[in-house]
Formats: structure tokens, sequence, C-alpha cells
């Protein structure tokens, strides 16, 4: 009588391309001397729209745990991913300060607003171009504000995402 196998394996030494989620579970376990996966980079793609930073993150940690059980002792898993994840965070301030230690040019809300008095008939553009600077700078210094918008949209989070990985990694003793 022979052996019935329950389940049908991917064939080794092949390249598959698809949901990892779904191949990683059909790969004969203590197999393979290599994994190499490339998971969404979380950066607006169709395929990841719908998915939140939870899920994605989610997603990561399920994925590396599977491939525990398929690797041989001394595997690896590769994982060519961005270092670095950049996505708006509507948890951050929208707050606006003046840095005066980071001005370039020594212009004062005090000289424009005299300089207005004696040319009240020039406009930011003429200022800017009497004081070297740029409209922007003039507009800064009297508005305390951001011409391109200030503060109005979410901030951008910078998320660097190695020791996220590695830590996942760690965890299920890879």
């Amino acid at each position: 009588m022979g052996i019935i196998k329950l389940t049908e394996y991917l064939m080794p030494d092949k390249i598959y391309h698809g949901d990892a989620k779904i191949l990683l579970r059909k790969i004969e376990p203590d197999s393979a001397a290599l994994s190499i996966w490339s998971p969404p980079y979380f950066v607006g793609k169709n395929y990841e729209k719908d998915m939140s930073f939870e899920d994605w993150k989610i997603l990561l940690r399920e994925t590396i745990n599977l491939h525990y059980s398929l690797l041989k002792p001394g595997g690896f898993l590769a994982i060519n991913i961005a270092d670095i994840l950049c996505f708006k965070d509507e948890s951050m301030p929208k707050i606006m300060a003046e840095n005066v230690s980071r001005r370039r040019i020594k212009l004062t809300k005090e000289q424009i607003l005299k300089l207005k008095t004696e040319h009240p008939d020039w406009n930011r553009y003429k200022l800017a171009e009497h004081f070297g600077c740029s409209e922007q700078t003039i507009d800064r210094r009297l508005n305390g504000n951001n011409i391109r918008g200030g503060k109005y949209q979410p901030q951008t989070r910078v998320l660097i995402v190695g020791g996220m990985i590695e830590e996942m990694a760690m965890n299920v003793e890879l």
C-alpha cells in the first residue's frame, strides 16, 4: 500500500508570483533555504487602497509568521521593502510658528511697515524687490503665515520600517 499525499505542495526551485499569504500555505514545511518576499509598501497603490495602516502591519506580521514553518533550519527570509513610509497623519497638530533662528534675511515686520508708510501703493512684490527677498518672506513677516497655505493640511509622518520588520521576525525566532 502506497502513501497518499493529502496536500499538493508547490514545486520547489520555482518562482511564484501572487498573494504570499495564500502561496506560503502551499509550501512543504522545512523545505525552503531562502524565501524572498516583496510585500506591499503601503504607499497607496491600487492593490492596497482598501488597507488601513493597521491592516498592513497585520499582513506583515502574519506573512512573516507563515515563513517560520517552511524555512529549513538556518534558512533565510529576505524582505524587499522600502525603508521609509510617509503618510498623512490627522493626529499630528496643525501648528505654525515663526522660527526666528532660521531666518536667512534679517528683515522685520517693523521695517516693512515703515516702508509701506512711505510707499502705500507698493504691493508685496515691490516690497520684496526693494528688500531683495521673496514676496513670501514679505507675507510671512506681515501676516505670520506661509503664503502656500499654512498648516491647514495634515502633516506627513515618517516611519522607518526596518526595526518594525526586525521585531516581527524576532518574535517568531527568525
